[in-house]
């Protein structure tokens, strides 16, 4: 396995973005999304990263616009900004000479509804796996002031309710919905709705005592399992 640091500009912005590849001389490869106040390294995605790689899977974990190592101002990364960030990934991937065309994303919260986004518009996703994903975004934004370190701007607000994900999903197919029973932060019926929205092939796997986060080792296991078999059978 290798890792390497990709220069990739959004907007006049500098995301920070790590390649791990297999090694190998051609390969897919899946982007990972981080959710709304988190960043590219963390514990999961770097896991993600190494059991794609054993698989033959490239990937490309980075921070959004605001978050992490990125460049940007947090308060000003709405979803509209954030979705631009991805496709800007996306292009750049493009450009890789061992990239063999087979893409893929898996997103958690946020990034997993960036994820969905993204397949609504671009054919070149050839399938996709969201964790803890929200089908609307009202309650992040009466969620959001108790528990974001900084306050968001106005903009920020505003743009919730322009980027809407339910219509978007009519002609989706080839989506795995995982998500914790005990998901505080985005309930399960979230899940419930994303699923009956997608079209066959889906998925749903639901994970007993799953937290938001999957915080818990066996149900983030279950999670990285579920994923990977995803994307060895659609990828």
């Amino acid at each position: 396995m290798e890792e390497q640091r990709l220069e990739i500009l959004s907007e006049g912005l500098t995301l920070r973005s790590i390649l791990q590849t297999p090694g190998s001389d051609s390969w897919p490869l899946v982007v990972l999304c981080h959710g709304l106040l988190s960043h590219g390294e963390g514990s999961k995605y770097r896991r993600l990263a190494q059991v794609l790689a054993r698989e033959g899977i490239a990937s490309v974990r980075f921070d959004f616009r605001g978050c992490g190592e990125s460049e940007g101002v947090l308060a000003e990364s709405t979803v509209s900004k954030r979705w631009k960030d991805l496709q800007a990934v996306i292009g750049r991937i493009g450009s890789l000479e061992t990239f063999d065309g087979r893409l893929g994303l898996l997103g958690s919260s946020l990034g997993g509804y960036l994820a969905l986004l993204e397949m609504s518009r671009n054919p070149l996703v050839q399938c996709s796996v969201v964790w803890s994903t929200p089908s609307g975004l009202q309650g992040l934004a009466r969620r959001l002031p108790e528990v974001a370190p900084v306050p968001m701007s106005q903009e920020f607000y505003d743009d919730l309710g322009r980027v809407e994900l339910l219509p978007r999903l009519e002609n989706v197919q080839r989506v795995m919905i995982v998500h914790g029973q005990n998901d505080q932060q985005v309930p399960l019926e979230h899940a419930l709705r994303l699923f009956e929205a997608a079209k066959e092939p889906r998925g749903l796997r639901v994970l007993k005592d799953g937290d938001h986060r999957f915080s818990q080792p066996e149900a983030r296991k279950q999670a990285i399992i579920y994923s990977l078999e995803w994307f060895r059978r659609y990828l």
